[in-house]
């Protein structure tokens, strides 16, 4: 099976266009680089526009959901376990510090790989009818899903994953990671929140 290599849709057998977007089933560097950044379809592309509003919407649902989950029971817990074990309790900052310094990163990433490689998609995603496929067709796996969100350890190499996806040629759906990986989001339900008349 063969995919567009601009809009990842399935190319009939010995198709020479895309049915899609009408682009060229044999990827030559011109094409490439003919084809608009992700950037520059931001500017008037109302449906594109759309889809990245929900992934933004999406991502923070995401990880409000998170925070509050794994959040709560440690502000309970942290000060009554120490008491209980050790006879004291833990400076207030020191909990902080341990959280911020990793664990908490950890912990959202964990979350979006297992996520994504089981249910191709996060609790944000469903709610707003996006999901991650592969353009291979292929399910989704552990290790697609890592490389795909190995940037969300970060918020900096997040955002650089993004810029350097939105900024080259090539299919504008993708950051840098699901290029590389060959993974995409789509829509997987008509909705919108960007409306055409704007």
């Amino acid at each position: 099976m063969a995919y567009c290599w601009r809009c990842g849709a399935q190319l009939y057998d010995n198709s020479s266009f895309c049915h899609g977007c009408g682009a060229s089933a044999k990827l030559t560097s011109t094409d490439v680089l003919g084809s608009p950044t992700g950037f520059e379809r931001l500017k008037d592309d109302k449906e594109f526009q759309d889809q990245w509003v929900k992934r933004i919407i999406a991502y923070v649902i995401d990880v409000v959901a998170v925070s509050v989950v794994v959040y709560l029971p440690l502000l309970v817990a942290f000060p009554v376990v120490p008491a209980v074990f050790f006879g004291q309790t833990f400076p207030f900052a020191w909990l902080w510090g341990f959280w911020l310094g990793g664990i908490a990163s950890l912990i959202f990433l964990a979350y979006f790989i297992l996520a994504e490689a089981m249910f191709e998609r996060t609790l944000g995603k469903e709610l707003l009818g996006l999901r991650v496929g592969r353009l291979d067709g292929k399910r989704l796996d552990l290790w697609s899903s890592f490389v795909r969100n190995v940037s969300k350890i970060s918020f900096i190499l997040l955002v650089i994953d993004l810029a350097a996806g939105l900024g080259t040629h090539g299919d504008g759906r993708q950051k840098y990671s699901d290029r590389y990986i060959g993974t995409t989001v789509e829509t997987a339900n008509t909705s919108r929140i960007i409306p055409d008349r704007i």
